[in-house]
């Protein structure tokens, strides 16, 4: 019965659909020589921002719903203007229900961790009570008695493990139960610092506090609303007339006396991702029209400076879409390469290329070169879909339980915790949207091996190759 389900599921492949806008994220980094009073205005709302939020996480952490009473009652505590409380509110409550979901999440890997040790110790119970007869008699060889005395060992550390594990597993589904989440603003890390000073190179109490506090106070989320001007009335892009860009900023605190005033600084904005929405959005002379959105902005301190982050809805593009009536090019990602099979709409192959990802194959790669080396293989990949009007399909690849019981060998744990399936999943959905290609996101299973049986042999292809060939032909339904 439940192969037949299985059967019925292959045969039906997930389609993606694709959502009526996409999130650009725009990231700007401000200099300190060129808008140094945008900076100043920033640190100096950063203090009470961080103060507020933590005191709404609490409240919401002990049972408060009402986000609008939440928003009010920040106003009058702190003194903050309505769009600053409203933003902490939903962004503490949007925090709050990750927290618990990351929970969850966590406590059902610790379950399968205790369960995998409970079996482990079941096993080994057994096998010391089979040799410590022989063991006191001596009748076990030095390796015998070498591999006794290491399981004896592992059971005592086990039955330690154990029971604190289900304690600890106890706590969090207390804490699940209550809907409560443990959170440390400021890191744990560097909260603990604070009774290690010498070991963390610090002199004194003094200057941990200096430095947590700082740590902790290096973030601010600013919700935007459609009908502002340039979707965010406390932080906006300005276009000026020789077509350079202003940041304005207004305090997050009321004013006590008087009207805002605005504080302006110049920014540098060459090539960054989200570029060519611009002149769509903010207000400027080469904007007649401009899209009206609202536009969410984090404001984040780093260690190289402070950057400014706008999250732009980027709407679906107009103009005709491909499709799989003539055949789908399906592609099967790996650790150094993406595999590329384009075929008709009977399943045959038509080419098939390995396409190498030398930054990732490395041992001491970097990381972000290969991303970006991923990103501009995949934008050539879709550009070729679009060209020849054929839908995309490629693997549902989610490794997250996988990657909490490594259980297999060496070669496969590498190959899960190096495959940067995440980005390449992001890159290949962001790709398609803005190109027009429908994408076809299809389950992985027996791929591999069914390509071994089938194409593999009939065309004389590597199983990679292979594999993409299945992925294609399960986006047609045929497989």
């Amino acid at each position: 019965m439940q192969t037949e389900k299985t059967d019925l599921a292959l045969s039906m492949p997930p389609v993606y659909e694709q959502p009526e806008s996409l999130v650009i994220p725009l990231e700007i980094r401000l200099d300190q020589r060129l808008c140094p009073e945008v900076i100043a205005c920033i640190d100096e709302g950063f203090a009470v921002y961080s103060k507020a939020y933590r005191s709404a996480f609490s409240r919401i952490n002990h049972g408060q719903k009402n986000l609008n009473q939440l928003a009010k009652d920040l106003q009058n505590e702190y003194g903050l203007k309505s769009r600053a409380a409203n933003s902490i509110a939903r962004d503490t409550k949007s925090r709050h229900q990750a927290g618990l979901e990351l929970a969850k999440e966590q406590a059902k890997d610790l379950q399968a961790s205790i369960s995998r040790k409970k079996k482990r110790m079941k096993k080994l119970k057994k096998k010391v009570k089979e040799n410590s007869g022989k063991a006191a008699a001596g009748r076990l060889d030095d390796h015998e008695l070498s591999v006794y005395r290491k399981q004896k060992q592992e059971l005592w550390r086990l039955g330690q493990l154990i029971p604190e594990l289900e304690a600890k597993l106890k706590r969090w589904k207390k804490d699940i139960e209550n809907r409560h989440v443990r959170l440390c603003f400021g890191t744990k890390k560097l909260f603990k610092a604070q009774y290690h000073l010498e070991e963390n190179g610090l002199s004194s109490h003094d200057e941990w506090k200096e430095m947590f506090v700082r740590n902790r106070e290096k973030m601010m989320y600013l919700c935007g609303k459609n009908d502002e001007q340039n979707g965010n009335q406390l932080c906006r892009l300005i276009r000026m007339e020789d077509g350079s860009w202003q940041i304005g900023v207004l305090p997050v605190l009321k004013p006590k006396k008087g009207q805002d005033r605005i504080i302006t600084g110049p920014v540098m904005i060459i090539h960054i991702p989200g570029l060519e929405l611009l002149n769509q959005v903010f207000d400027g002379y080469e904007a007649k029209q401009p899209m009206k959105q609202a536009i969410s902005v984090r404001i984040l301190r780093r260690k190289k400076g402070h950057y400014v982050q706008f999250y732009l809805y980027l709407p679906k593009p107009d103009g005709w879409n491909t499709s799989s009536f003539e055949g789908v090019i399906g592609l099967d990602f790996n650790a150094d390469h993406i595999a590329l099979c384009e075929t008709d709409r009977k399943g045959n192959i038509i080419y098939a290329r390995r396409i190498s990802l030398p930054g990732l194959g490395k041992k001491n790669h970097s990381y972000n070169q290969g991303i970006d080396q991923m990103r501009a293989y995949v934008k050539e990949i879709t550009a070729e879909a679009r060209s020849k009007g054929k839908d995309l399909v490629i693997e549902d690849l989610d490794f997250c339980a996988e990657k909490s019981d490594l259980q297999k060998n060496k070669t496969y744990n590498r190959m899960i915790t190096q495959l940067a399936y995440s980005q390449y999943t992001k890159a290949v959905k962001r790709r398609c949207f803005k190109d027009n290609v429908d994408l076809k996101i299809v389950d992985p299973a027996y791929t591999s091996r069914k390509a071994k049986e089938t194409v593999c042999k009939e065309y004389g292809i590597n199983v990679h190759l292979g594999a993409a060939c299945m992925i294609a032909r399960r986006g047609l339904g045929l497989f």
